[in-house]
């Protein structure tokens, strides 16, 4: 974690507070669903990602590591077909279709030898050119005959054997001439094994349009085509800021009712499984005023399109996050999830300095903030931007009965249980991992899938089947 720069001091003759107790909500409402939360967020999020100002590309070589899944910025035209020349499909011999007839036996003396990655000679009438796979066809030719279709049956037994006592690889052929035996009238047939020039791409042809998402087979295409660099959009850029006097980050000793940061790497790893560009500053005061001074310094330093928060947004009496940026026009609010309860969500606007910074505040707790980045920021930012990963969602059947609250949608962390079928077909059966509270950090490490049970339910029997979203970096069974 990068320290967060210091602040200045507020001014003797417009003191601020330090702290002050909160009072409630910067808007009172009834509590909003799962749903409606994430709509908030796409909005708030759909303002800062389309900024104008935050639009352009930057051009990196195609073997730059981690280009896979980042968003093409631009157009790319084929200047050139794919393949860029007529070509053997098999290692054999190129012919003239006119020159062999069906079921006839009949030997074509042999004119030339065509590696792949040499120029291929004219074709004389009635001869053959042994070619190789890739390897450009002579002129003349309309067929490649395999060699496994001549009496010689591969082309080890047309090389010379190896002097023992010679260096390098033989040289020259032992027949002059191939025999063809048995070919039918399709293996006769004109274009029979041979890859067209423009077969795959035409000259002139869009193979990537701007907004596809980079992949191995869309970089392997571009470097085929001869394309050394590819137009990228930036990746969506965060800052987190974890919150807390009591925070202290992973290594170091601590105090009575000190903890460890656990939010910070939770929330980088998971942005960055999101395809966002993310940036840490240390844990802020629970000073109001010191806390408003690092933000405002942070974001002229990271130049963020989105501020994620953990931490100091609850009913508390000292919930520095909600204090300063409800003054800024910061909402929050509880919505119906649990864990992940409190949540506030907004927009810091451009002030001619810098474009717009969507504001997401997370709950302080470890499990409360990876489930809302799970369940709430993942589906809000796939909906915007394609390069982040939506969430994965598949059907699951549980191995217990379980009991939730009612009127709240309650994820519940669970693990696969051994495969009792191989019915790839049925949802895999899953058992619970812990109860449902939001300290239990340990169980959410062992734990493959969030189970979603909705509003409605109280009591799930056992082998009930359920929604459940596969947490990131794990796999079904």
């Amino acid at each position: 974690m990068a320290p967060a720069p210091a602040s200045s001091s507020p001014s003797p003759s417009s003191p601020r507070p330090s702290s002050r107790p909160t009072t409630g909500s910067a808007t009172t409402r009834e509590r909003a669903s799962v749903s409606e939360h994430v709509g908030r967020l796409r909005t708030v999020l759909s303002a800062a990602l389309q900024d104008p100002a935050r639009h352009g590309g930057e051009s990196l070589r195609v073997t730059e590591p981690g280009l896979v899944g980042r968003v093409a910025a631009a157009d790319v035209i084929a200047e050139a077909p794919l393949p860029g020349f007529d070509n053997s499909q098999m290692d054999g011999f190129a012919v003239r279709s006119a020159d062999l007839t069906p079921g006839e036996e009949r030997s074509l003396p042999l004119a030339g030898v065509v590696p792949a990655g040499s120029a291929a000679p004219s074709l004389p009438e009635g001869a053959t050119a042994a070619v190789m796979t890739g390897a450009p066809l002579p002129e003349g030719a309309d067929v490649v005959i395999p060699v496994e279709l001549t009496t010689a049956g591969n082309f080890q037994d047309l090389l010379p054997q190896s002097d023992p006592g010679a260096s390098g690889p033989p040289s020259g052929w032992t027949a002059r001439s191939v025999t063809f035996t048995e070919l039918t009238a399709e293996d006769l047939s004109p274009g029979r094994f041979i890859r067209p020039a423009g077969s795959d791409v035409e000259a002139g042809e869009t193979v990537l349009r701007a907004g596809e998402v980079l992949t191995p087979a869309r970089l392997g295409l571009l470097a085929a085509l001869g394309r050394a660099t590819v137009s990228v959009r930036p990746r969506t850029r965060a800052l987190v800021l974890s919150t807390g006097d009591e925070v202290r980050r992973p290594g170091s000793t601590l105090r009575p009712g000190q903890l460890h940061d656990a939010n910070t790497p939770l929330l980088m790893a998971g942005l960055e499984s999101l395809g966002v560009e993310a940036h840490a500053a240390s844990a802020a005061s629970d000073d109001v005023a010191t806390f408003t001074d690092v933000v405002e310094e942070l974001i002229s330093q990271y130049d963020p399109q989105l501020l994620v928060t953990a931490g100091g947004i609850s009913a508390g009496a000292f919930e520095v996050v909600r204090q300063s940026l409800a003054d800024r026009g910061i909402e929050f609010g509880s919505i119906r999830q649990q864990p992940g309860g409190p949540q506030g969500w907004g927009l810091i606007p451009a002030d001619g300095r810098r474009p717009a910074v969507a504001v997401v505040c997370l709950p302080g707790n470890p499990v409360s903030c990876a489930v809302s980045l799970e369940t709430l920021l993942r589906p809000a930012l796939a909906s915007l931007d394609v390069s982040c990963p939506p969430p994965h969602r598949i059907a699951v059947t549980l191995a217990e009965a379980v009991e939730s609250r009612p009127g709240v949608t309650q994820y519940r962390r669970a693990e696969f249980c051994p495969a009792s079928t191989d019915d790839a077909a049925q949802p895999p059966t899953v058992r619970l991992v812990g109860g449902p509270s939001s300290h239990l950090l340990g169980h959410l490490a062992r734990a493959d899938v969030l189970v979603e049970l909705t509003e409605d339910d109280t009591h799930v029997p056992a082998g009930a089947e359920r929604h459940a979203l596969l947490l990131t970096g794990r796999r079904l069974p």
